[in-house]
Order: C-alpha cells, then sequence, then structure tokens
C-alpha cells in the first residue's frame, strides 16, 4: 500500500508539471521576425541599457554581437557598475569604433539600491530616446542578435505591447550548470506561472535579464526604475509593475535572437544562486523553504527510485512516470534553447539544484542577508523592497 502510495504520488507530481509546462508551451511563443518603419522617427528610438560588472571574460564578445546591429536608431549605453577587472577598459574600446555607443563609469552605490537597479538607472539618466521610444535592458555579457530589437518592437506593436521579455539559448557553462538548467526551468515555470505571463487578465508577469524592453512612457507611467531599488528580481519586477500600471507585458522565447552564457564557472553560479534566498524572506521561511524543496524533490526523483521493485505494478507506474518526466525535460531543453543533452539527467539536476539551494539557504541564516554581485544586502532590506512575489 505504501509503494502505491508513493508511485502514485510520483505520478500525480509530474502530471502536474506536465500540464503547467504544456500551458506554458502553448501561451509563450518563439519570437517572430518583424521590421520597424522608422522613415519618420527624428533621435534614437531605442536605448539599449547594458550594467555590467567584473566581466572582463564576456563583455568583448557580447559587445561586438551587439554593435553588429546596424540599425542607425539603436543607442547603446554601457554602465560599468564598480569593477574593479578590465571590463570598462573593454567596453571604451569596443564602444570607440560606434558613434551609438558609449560608456558610463559609475563608483558609488547609493544606500537603499542594489547594484544592477542603481546602474540601470543610470542608463536611464543618459539615454536620449525620444518619448515614444523604448529602453532595452540587457544583462552586459548578453549575445543580442542582429535583428532582435527590431522583430521585438514590431511584435510589441502587434500586440499593441508596452514590454517584451525575451528568454534567451543558454551556451556553455560549468557542467553543474548544464546539469541543473531543465529542472530549473520547471521551477522557474511553476513557480512564476509562466503560463499566465501573456494573459491580461491575469496579474502575474515575466522579465529577462538579458532581453527586458519597454516602452519609455509605460515605465513612467509605471513609476519608472525607483519603484525596484531593493528588488533581487529585478527583471520580473519591471515586468510586474508595468503590468501592475495596466499596460500590456508580453513574454517570446528568443532561443534564436539571444544568447548568454549565464555563468562561466561554477563559482559564479554558486555566488549567483544566493541571491534567489531573499524571496524566503525571513530566516524561518528560509528554514521552512528548505523543508519544503527536500520533500518537493524527493518526490520528483522518487519514480526512479520505485523503478527497484521492478516488474511490480508499481514500478511499472513509475516507469512510465520516469518516461514521461525524460520526454518532458528534452521537450523544455529543445524549445527554450537548453543543452538538450544534459536534460537526459533531470534526476541528478534536481538534486545538485536541492544541494546548491540549500548551501545558499545555509550561508544566508549565517549572514543574516544574501550577497549579491558583489553587495551584501540583509534580509530585511530586500524584504521591504520586494515587488516579485512567488506565492
Amino acid at each position: 500500500m505504501v509503494l502505491w502510495l508513493i508511485a502514485l504520488c510520483g505520478a500525480l507530481w509530474w502530471l502536474l508539471q506536465a500540464v503547467c509546462i504544456m500551458r506554458t508551451l502553448r501561451a509563450v511563443r518563439p519570437l517572430p521576425a518583424g521590421q520597424v518603419d522608422t522613415s519618420s522617427e527624428s533621435g534614437p528610438l531605442v536605448s539599449v541599457i547594458c550594467p555590467a560588472r567584473n566581466e572582463a571574460d564576456a563583455i568583448e564578445a557580447a559587445t561586438q554581437t551587439r554593435l553588429a546591429d546596424p540599425e542607425p536608431w539603436m543607442e547603446f549605453i554601457f554602465v560599468d557598475d564598480r569593477s574593479d577587472d578590465a571590463t570598462a577598459d573593454i567596453l571604451e574600446r569596443e564602444c570607440g569604433h560606434d558613434p551609438r555607443a558609449r560608456v558610463i563609469r559609475n563608483v558609488t552605490l547609493p544606500e537603499g539600491w542594489l547594484g544592477k537597479v542603481h546602474a540601470q538607472q543610470i542608463g536611464l539618466e543618459h539615454a536620449q530616446v525620444q518619448e515614444q521610444g523604448w529602453y532595452l535592458f540587457s544583462d552586459g555579457d548578453t549575445h543580442v542578435l542582429p535583428g532582435a530589437v527590431a522583430s521585438a518592437i514590431a511584435w510589441a506593436e502587434c500586440e499593441q505591447a508596452d514590454h517584451v521579455a525575451m528568454t534567451p539559448r543558454m551556451v556553455g557553462g560549468p557542467l553543474v550548470l548544464r546539469l541543473c538548467l531543465a529542472p530549473l526551468m520547471r521551477v522557474l515555470i511553476c513557480t512564476l506561472r509562466l503560463w499566465l505571463a501573456n494573459d491580461d487578465d491575469q496579474p502575474r508577469a515575466m522579465g529577462v535579464g538579458a532581453f527586458n524592453l519597454v516602452r519609455r512612457s509605460a515605465l513612467e507611467r509605471a513609476g519608472g526604475l525607483e519603484q525596484l531599488r531593493l528588488e533581487i528580481a529585478d527583471d520580473v519586477g519591471l515586468a510586474q509593475i508595468i503590468k501592475d500600471a495596466g499596460a500590456r507585458s508580453r513574454s517570446a522565447i528568443g532561443a534564436q535572437w539571444v544568447e548568454i552564457e549565464w555563468y562561466r564557472t561554477t563559482g559564479q553560479f554558486l555566488r549567483g544562486a544566493e541571491k534567489g534566498v531573499a524571496k524566503a524572506r525571513t530566516r524561518i521561511g528560509i528554514a521552512v523553504s528548505g523543508l519544503l524543496g527536500i520533500l518537493l524533490i524527493a518526490i520528483d526523483v522518487s519514480p526512479l527510485v520505485m523503478l527497484m521493485w521492478w516488474p511490480s505494478p508499481w514500478a511499472l507506474l513509475a516507469a512510465a512516470t520516469v518516461a514521461m518526466a525524460t520526454a518532458l525535460s528534452v521537450m523544455l531543453a529543445m524549445s527554450f534553447g537548453l543543452p538538450r543533452w544534459w536534460s537526459l539527467l533531470w534526476p541528478l539536476g534536481a538534486v545538485a539544484g536541492l544541494l546548491i539551494t540549500l548551501r545558499s539557504m545555509a550561508l544566508a541564516l549565517i549572514r543574516g542577508g544574501v550577497q549579491w554581485r558583489g553587495d551584501t544586502h540583509t534580509l530585511a532590506s530586500t524584504s521591504e523592497g520586494e515587488r516579485v512575489r512567488l506565492s
């Protein structure tokens, strides 16, 4: 009886995830190609704002990809956020060949701001985009291919949207990251309810740090980036304040338009994972989240464990569940531009993701806060500035 119950729980859990994934793939589609008529435009139509901090190992190639887009109606503003490596020098060298691009060096972080959001705000203050133009917020190490911005604007105009987020194709990265990508995508879909992001009647919204395109007038109506001063999930937060202000937000799969090597080393991945713990808000919240995570991962991999009782009836049910789980993982990888072969190892990825999360939680409990992009923030401060809830 107990074995049947475990097998049924695992099957129902994966059926629930299957419903969430299929609804997401129906609602969030690849971005179509498009063109923008700029014959009557005066001044930049788009200000591309790229914050960067200590990204000397990736910034050169990413900047070259951006500047390869020949559109004259784009301006590029790179904000070096207190880097202590060669990031700023590389940006100065690359931008010196393009009159559309300039580099702003920031050396301070005011109290009450997160570093990345503050760098984006600096970019806004230097932007010269026209009143009905657009801002593109995009992480400095992201490769945005020629035609991506024009296609996103064309789609936004077709959808009468004021915000477009595109998920990038993931390339390279350390082995442990590639192992975790498919399980992390499942978590993202389920916690953010990604299938609701393109539904104007639902409050959910989706933003992506690699590509967040927003109409200037809509951002101003939403209160600007000051609304996100202490929001750890600033990319999702941008979409949320736009939607909360009554504007339309749209999400698309941008695997053919945008790509990124999310983290280049295991150490970067581990440090990057630490910021998500802030969503637990308190030490008690962290402890509860940790216990819940252990329970869910146990259910997640339980069908694989049940195969030990082969060829019992419950093991047959578990085998069907494992087949479904594997198919879903591969489907996610193919749709969102994740490493396909690594998605076959979803049980290992799920366990590795849990261990990394538990490590981040332990560090947050010890520190009483989280570290992000070289800065330390208390749980109280990030909770105070929170605009994105995962409940």
